[in-house]
């Protein structure tokens, strides 16, 4: 019995808040992953919050899931965006933790505000799915496949701003740089490519699969690839084949299209490249304002304070031009029939 006590005490002894990771003074755990918990800690040499990933130590026998650690580091490191988390410090502590430190992002993830509101306005889920894009060129740019693209590794900052988190199994697409077995299959099942499913390698093609689950479920309210278990997910991420019928009365023609495209089944009849589906997507987007950040936070704000929904921001200019066209066509009418009676 005291044995059993003393195993309890121990278990809970070494889930304990740690008072310092490194120079970092421990705040809150904030999350637990397949590779170790996640720490809120404050950086009194800067006067800052940062956020510690912590290795589990039990992991550390695993060569392979070290060096995919490393490699997320590594990675942040390279990718320079002001929509992409930056990574601050990698380090092995006594205990032989491997730990990093990274940019804490104060605000909430896409899941949270689908879970306030299934299906956003339409000029939200645009700006939404238009940063990711913009920020997706960027991590292709660099021959990286993030491969886990889903709502709950997206976040928008208070301040409005988007950032794309989470990079633990993102792959580098440089040949001999793969550190997945073939036939693994690593993801998130309702987020899913056909082909990850299938096992086989993700590509950039796959990143855009998965961000038109995204769309499609802020336009539809729903996940319709999500099935009661992950085999029948898996069948429906495999065979389901959307129609533009299946979309709410009301969505964008062009937006239907792009969203189709992106959920082709086979990667080569997706876009030909980000670039392409980030121009393509860009078009859907005329006659919104370009900075949409300001909007979104207040909207978000609104959303999650209870507060009066503000309205959606409209080009003025856009607004304007529609107006003096209008406005010019009547003159012209009217100066026309003047013109016609004078003569006559």
């Amino acid at each position: 019995m005291d044995e059993s006590k003393d195993e309890t005490r121990n278990s809970q002894k070494k889930r304990a808040k740690p008072e310092k990771i490194g120079g970092y003074i421990t705040s809150r755990k904030i999350g637990q992953g397949a590779m170790g918990d996640i720490w809120l800690c404050e950086d009194p040499s800067l006067c800052r919050m940062v956020i510690v990933k912590q290795m589990q130590p039990s992991l550390r026998g695993y060569e392979d899931l070290v060096q995919r650690f490393n490699r997320e580091s590594v990675l942040l490191a390279a990718l320079h965006h002001p929509n992409i988390v930056h990574p601050f410090a990698l380090w092995q502590e006594r205990t032989g933790k491997l730990a990093l430190a990274m940019e804490y992002v104060d605000g909430k993830t896409f899941r949270e505000i689908l879970d306030m509101q299934k299906q956003p306005p339409l000029w939200v889920t645009l700006y939404l799915i238009h940063e990711i894009l913009q920020t997706l060129i960027c991590v292709h740019r660099h021959q990286i496949v993030h491969r886990d693209l889903k709502p709950s590794n997206m976040m928008v900052e208070k301040n409005g701003r988007v950032r794309l988190l989470d990079f633990g199994i993102a792959r580098d697409a440089n040949p001999g740089q793969d550190m997945t077995l073939p036939g693994s299959v690593l993801g998130t099942a309702a987020y899913m490519s056909p082909e990850q499913v299938m096992g086989h390698t993700a590509t950039y093609a796959s990143d855009l699969f998965s961000l038109g689950i995204i769309a499609c479920e802020m336009v539809m309210g729903k996940n319709p690839f999500r099935g009661e278990n992950m085999e029948m997910t898996s069948q429906c991420i495999l065979n389901l084949k959307l129609r533009s019928s299946h979309f709410p009365q009301g969505t964008p023609r062009k937006l239907r299209n792009w969203i189709l495209k992106a959920l082709e089944k086979r990667p080569e009849r997706r876009f030909t490249s980000t670039k392409e589906a980030t121009d393509e997507f860009a078009k859907i987007m005329e006659g919104l304002p370009r900075q949409l950040d300001i909007p979104m936070a207040k909207w978000m704000s609104a959303v999650f304070s209870s507060e009066p929904i503000p309205q959606a921001p409209v080009n003025s200019k856009s607004r304007a031009l529609k107006i003096g066209l209008i406005t010019g066509g009547i003159l012209g009418i009217a100066l026309g029939a003047f013109i016609m009676k004078f003569i006559a």
